[in-house]
């Protein structure tokens, strides 16, 4: 008896926790047993360029799921559904037989796909929402934008750099399930509405976007070449008009950059970086425009012989004629009198060997040696571009700073956010700060623009417009202390007009078969810039004519 009066008593105490004290407790056990939370993704912000244009866009979709466990037969309604997926009945019956529970049959199809899925009333498919990322420019702006992976996070580019911007937050809501997780009439439960991410407008123009891919490509095809990189800046404000960067296979076919070569990509820049030793030797008064100096054909610094590009006797030749034949032992002369501290000061004042203020993930600093490492030849390499490595950007920006007097204005691409009620913000730029003088920048000016005029560069010229830039054309390093036989990489950077600039373009040219910066890359700053300038309806040059 007392045993049995044991046992009803512990019976008892069961069923007053149970049905009592911890009703809220099992109750909550059960509700969580038949109801499973959904994530309800958000919409991603959309990106458009600087007139509004739509470049990239999240769009509704879903992904066809199925539970194959409550597949009976898999030859039910097989045809039909393999016609509206696109799916082989073999591939279609494999998937449905594989008894994992969870079979994705086909991703981010249409609303019409869906609802003609739908109409097929299988009880064994679920529909998950997974909105697609979309460019209605097609590739235009492919290696800029970066891919949005399949969770719709941001994998690389812009779309990696501004995600926790653009990505919104998910909502989410509870669904019954059956005891084998099919899905019940009622309704969900506490729904919370995804929140739409933020849009981004951008500082590029399309049409320029595409005026610049297109010329671009055939001049990688005219010239074998095996990749290509330009950027437009508007000099004032330094925001990225274009930023174009395309490869080419080994059988010709010409198509955008795996990433923004512009920033991530690092080479030997050659002439163009004389803009430092010019620069810093005008400012420091070691030079002035009219200086003369007697320039052989070669010069030997730490036992290596540094030459001209092209034979000549020894001759006096002022500053400017330095300059605008690009000679590299007039170059290694000014550097000798400005001195090495001074010469690597420059060039990390203009910005070389660090990261832009653009924050680019993967950007790449460049290299710029420090002073402990140079070898006694090195006076005679970095002053002439093939001691150092760079981007195209960094380039780029240095001779925007000359446009704008001096003063570097840091590049951007983001010029404004918009809210998902539609409301945008401008974005406040980097702040500027001055690199080189007000009166050398003026000084440099006609200097540069001699180099169009009569120099390596006057396939640079624009019918109208005067235009100020500077060539470079500089092997590649094959990475064991030499250089690769035939392979140069060929630069024209400037800025136009020359005395009242409004943009800033840089061109290179990996691999071409024409190699000199004059030739290979000068051209198509001209026929993009011309372009352009007209686009943005920069008046012509006074009196250089129209032609």
């Amino acid at each position: 008896m007392f045993v049995a009066f044991v046992l009803v008593s512990l019976l008892l105490a069961r069923v007053v926790d149970v049905q009592g004290l911890g009703a809220a407790r099992y109750a909550a056990y059960g509700n969580s047993e038949l109801y499973q939370k959904v994530t309800l993704p958000a919409l991603r912000g959309a990106i458009y360029d600087r007139n509004g244009n739509l470049i990239a866009v999240s769009v509704p979709r879903v992904d066809v799921v199925s539970d194959d466990f409550l597949v009976s037969n898999p030859s039910t309604d097989l045809g039909a559904l393999s016609r509206i997926l696109g799916l082989a009945p073999s591939a279609l019956r494999s998937a449905l037989t594989q008894r994992r529970g969870y079979v994705t049959l086909a991703r981010q199809v249409s609303p019409a796909t869906e609802a003609a899925v739908q109409a097929l009333n299988l009880p064994n498919l679920t529909f998950i929402p997974d909105p697609e990322r979309i460019d209605p420019a097609g590739n235009l702006f492919a290696p800029v934008l970066g891919v949005v992976g399949f969770a719709g996070t941001g994998l690389s580019g812009l779309e990696y750099q501004d995600q926790s911007l653009l990505q919104g937050i998910p909502g989410s809501e509870e669904v019954a399930v059956g005891a084998q997780g099919e899905a019940m009439p009622q309704g969900p439960r506490d729904v919370r509405s995804a929140r739409q991410g933020s849009g981004l407008v951008l500082t590029l123009d399309q049409p320029l976007q595409y005026e610049v891919t297109k010329v671009l490509s055939a001049r990688l095809k005219a010239t074998d070449a095996a990749s290509g990189t330009v950027v437009v800046l508007d000099t004032k404000t330094g925001g990225i008009l274009s930023m174009v960067d395309l490869v080419r296979s080994k059988s010709g076919v010409v198509s955008p950059a795996p990433q923004n070569l512009a920033v991530t990509a690092e080479y030997q820049p050659g002439s163009v970086m004389k803009l430092a030793t010019f620069s810093a030797a005008l400012q420091d008064g070691v030079i002035t425009p009219n200086s003369k100096l007697t320039v052989p054909f070669t010069i030997y610094l730490g036992g290596w012989p540094f030459q001209d590009a092209e034979f000549h006797p020894t001759e006096v030749m002022p500053v400017r004629q330095i300059l605008a034949q690009s000679s590299n032992v007039g170059t290694i002369e000014i550097a000798a009198r400005l001195g090495a501290r001074r010469l690597y000061n420059q060039l990390r004042n203009l910005g070389f060997g660090q990261r832009t203020d653009l924050n680019w993930p993967g950007e790449t600093a460049g290299d710029v040696p420090p002073l402990s490492t140079w070898w006694a030849s090195s006076m005679g390499t970095i002053p002439i571009g093939t001691g150092e490595a760079v981007t195209a950007l960094q380039i780029a920006d240095a001779y925007n700073a000359v446009a704008n007097g001096g003063v570097y204005v840091p590049p951007r691409l983001v010029q404004a956010t918009v809210s998902p009620n539609g409301v945008e913000k401008l974005v406040t730029p980097p702040p500027t700060h001055r690199v080189i003088a007000a009166a050398t920048a003026r000084e440099l000016v006609p200097m540069l623009e001699l180099v169009t005029l009569d120099g390596t560069a006057v396939a640079a010229q624009i019918p109208g417009y005067s235009v100020a830039g500077k060539t470079g054309t500089a092997q590649i390093p094959n990475g064991h202390d030499g250089y690769t036989p035939g392979a140069w990489m060929a630069t024209f950077v400037g800025f136009a007009p020359a005395q009242a600039p409004r943009l800033t373009a840089i061109v290179t040219i990996n691999h071409p078969n024409d190699f000199y910066g004059g030739s290979a890359s000068a051209p198509v700053f001209s026929t993009i810039m011309n372009y352009a300038l007209r686009h943005f309806d920069v008046p012509p040059t006074a009196g250089t004519g129209r032609s």
